[in-house]
């Protein structure tokens, strides 16, 4: 098992400190791993960039603050005391002959460093009592100042359910293609568990392999992420633009519970982001999709719609259970500096929006700035549109957390803004 912890090792290294995405990096990387280890691979890789600062607490506080350890030991520090913690089949004298081992390997000098932090922690693996706050976040490696911001905005007992979300491992959800696959062809399939129609969990194998999925009779879609399309509630023959598109999951969502009908118009800033969409629109044999280069902040030329959909950029605190990685990098200035961008997206979209017509602005955060006070803003600024339902779904063991808000254009008043 030493190489399984070795390549967890380098994964978790090149997440931490070499900023790659951490499901982009299994998806590229876990086929180096034999099959029958992946599934603890993936476990001990997210479980540790799920709970990196509780776990990194823990054994620094059994460490020479003035000793320097280098980046690659502490990675590995953190990934033994996560198994020692919540890895109950696997027993602590085993994790730390392996990382004892594998320290030989990386920096040989710090093996008996390894050792004796790792026995200390066998131990005592507790944290000593502290301000309840700090406690909450230590325990599910959120930082003070978000847990103090969720607590000011949603209350003390959702914040812990919130919290305790953050660390869920959520199961695979997929959602049916509503064209050409039928609601019994799905069911009839043994790794599928109906959630709510046309989403289902899925138990089987690597998805990507799976040729239901490259039939593109099944795709991956978080089953809240896919509210936000039942949200919007496209109808048959509309004319829909989804403004932040990539990589185009939403896009295809509606699509289908349009049946092909209509035109849907799908922008993103980057080419490359764009292909992802275009690759799924052959992979879904779809017709009614047009993938487009465009800054959405800036959409001078495009014409009026019927629904438009601004899932627009934000911190992603409400998909952490999911991205582990962003615990790592978060900053209270990151959401701050994305709030501007929110409102401009907002405000191109409504403009392309016909007399009657929806617009939906959704984000993936908990942040009532970059949610609720972006609506309250806007509506104040602009009151030929009314709001007709908000709602903010909250990340449980199942799916990941979402705000959304859909607004109805009252007047006709385009000729002011085309």
């Amino acid at each position: 098992m030493i190489m399984v912890r070795k390549w967890i090792l380098n994964a978790l290294y090149a997440v931490i400190f070499e900023h790659a995405y951490s499901n982009l990096y299994l998806k590229q990387n876990l086929h180096q791993v034999k099959e029958k280890d992946r599934k603890l691979a993936t476990q001990i890789f997210y479980g540790t960039l799920q709970n990196y600062r509780y776990c990194e607490a823990i054994w620094k506080q059994h460490a020479n603050t003035k000793q320097k350890v280098p980046l690659k030991i502490k990675i590995l520090l953190t990934m033994s005391v996560y198994q020692m913690l919540f890895l109950k089949k696997v027993p602590s004298y085993a994790i730390i002959d392996e990382a004892v081992e594998i320290a030989k390997q990386t920096k040989v000098h710090t093996a008996g460093f390894v050792n004796a932090i790792l026995r200390k922690v066998e131990k005592d693996p507790s944290l000593p009592e502290q301000d309840p706050q700090h406690t909450l976040a230590l325990r599910y490696s959120l930082p003070d100042w978000l847990i103090k911001m969720w607590i000011h905005q949603y209350g003390e007992q959702k914040t812990e359910e919130i919290a305790k979300a953050s660390n869920a491992s959520l199961p695979l959800s997929i959602r049916r293609n509503l064209i050409d696959t039928s609601e019994d062809e799905i069911r009839s399939l043994s790794v599928m568990e109906l959630l709510q129609d046309p989403i289902y969990l899925y138990s089987g194998g690597a998805i990507y392999e799976n040729p239901y999925y490259s039939q593109g009779k099944i795709s991956i879609q978080d089953a809240g992420a896919y509210e936000i399309v039942r949200f919007l509630n496209p109808q048959k023959e509309e004319w829909i633009l989804d403004t932040c598109a990539a990589p185009g999951t939403k896009t295809m969502a509606i699509a289908e519970r349009i049946e092909g009908t209509g035109e849907i118009t799908a922008l993103d800033l980057h080419a490359h982001r764009v292909q992802l969409i275009e690759n799924d629109i052959e992979r879904l044999h779809l017709h009614n999709v047009i993938a487009q280069q465009q800054d959405a902040s800036d959409l001078e030329g495009f014409g009026l719609y019927d629904r438009v959909l601004c899932d627009v950029p934000c911190s992603g605190y409400g998909t952490l259970s999911r991205k582990p990685d962003i615990k790592l990098e978060m900053k209270p200035e990151d959401m701050d500096s994305l709030i501007p961008l929110q409102y401009k997206i907002l405000e191109e979209g409504a403009k392309h929006v016909k007399y009657d017509g929806i617009l939906v602005y959704s984000t993936c955060t908990l942040n009532k700035k970059e949610n609720e006070k972006q609506i309250e803003r806007f509506l104040k600024a602009h009151n030929d549109f009314e709001k007709v339902d908000e709602k903010t779904l909250f990340p449980t063991s199942i799916h990941n957390g979402f705000y959304m808000a859909k607004l109805k254009r009252k007047e006709d008043v385009h000729e002011k803004h085309l």
